[in-house]
């Protein structure tokens, strides 16, 4: 069962007594636990019996070597090896943090990570039982926007090291077209986009930055080189050129109100502007997100501007329709 929190802070003070050679006993921390109410606004009062309680538990489950000197009239330890390894203690907004930080690393990591973030919060619930969760059922609390790609967890475990310890990572990387080529990657960054995982890492091979997506990577392997972090690398990782693909700029839509409200939720740049009458003017964009955005709209969009954009798109949908 967790332990109270209010337990907790008694059993922290009292190993702190201890270690002090204050000689504590049943009716000393009776009044300092009174006084440390008052003063510190703690829920720490109790009475003798509780405090008979505190100390069995101190010697039980916590292997305090604890003696009692009766011309001392105190409590005392035995030996001053002994160390009070407290577990962490957290409020209520923290406890929240780290349950839904669990709840949502459950659907977007991959094992073996996502089981240790789980195990960790699990144990901070050990010792601390956060009034939310008499409430609140969890399983309501739902990631819909989760990882569909399937990654191996021995490679993502591999590129994590390696961006967690600036180390090099040896990969073997298959391009869309299924061609493998051997790498070695400094993994900068680590990125969840779109459901999936990617790292933009700087290549070797290619001796410039390159983003992977972790799902093509047959092969990781964690080597001896270490490198800097490249704070340029890390600070190009935004919404707006994530990908690298080439950019269309100043481009112009007209939006009906659904196809707005979507736009505001998910902006195609975050500089976009969107007029009273429903123009949307967007700064730079990517054919391969403003075409497939367009038609899943379904004639609530219109594109406006470039001419030359127009027409591209007007070809592609003349062959689409030529399929049928």
């Amino acid at each position: 069962m967790p332990m109270q929190k209010s337990r907790m802070h008694r059993l922290m003070r009292i190993a702190a007594l201890l270690k002090e050679n204050r000689y504590p006993n049943s009716e000393t921390l009776v009044k300092e636990f009174r006084r440390i109410a008052v003063e510190e606004e703690l829920d720490i009062e109790c009475g003798k019996k509780t405090i008979l309680r505190d100390m069995k538990v101190l010697e039980k489950e916590f292997g305090c070597p604890l003696g009692f000197d009766r011309g001392r009239n105190g409590y005392y330890l035995k030996h001053h090896g002994w160390d009070f390894i407290a577990p962490a203690l957290l409020d209520e907004n923290e406890m929240l943090a780290a349950v839904i930080g669990a709840r949502i690393a459950e659907e977007i990591f991959p094992s073996p990570l996502k089981n240790k973030i789980r195990n960790a919060v699990d144990y901070l619930l050990q010792n601390n039982n956060p009034d939310f969760l008499d409430t609140a059922n969890m399983e309501g609390l739902n990631i819909l926007s989760g990882l569909y790609a399937n990654i191996e967890p021995e490679i993502f475990q591999t590129v994590f090291q390696g961006w967690q310890s600036n180390r090099c990572v040896k990969i073997s990387y298959a391009d869309w077209q299924g061609g493998v080529t051997e790498r070695i990657i400094e993994p900068h960054t680590l990125v969840f986009y779109n459901n999936s995982w990617y790292t933009k890492a700087f290549c070797h091979l290619k001796q410039q930055p390159r983003t992977f997506a972790l799902r093509r990577i047959k092969f990781a392997e964690l080597m001896n080189g270490d490198f800097e972090p490249d704070n340029e690398i890390i600070s190009s990782v935004n919404p707006d050129d994530f990908l690298g693909f080439e950019k269309i700029e100043n481009v112009k839509l007209r939006a009906e109100n659904y196809a707005l409200d979507r736009l505001k939720a998910a902006p195609l740049h975050t500089h976009q502007i969107i007029s009273e009458d429903g123009i949307v003017t967007i700064p730079a964009v990517a054919k391969e997100v403003l075409f497939p955005f367009i038609l899943s709209q379904e004639g609530n969009v219109k594109l406006l501007e470039p001419e030359n954009l127009k027409d591209e798109f007007k070809c592609r949908l003349q062959a689409m329709l030529a399929d049928y």
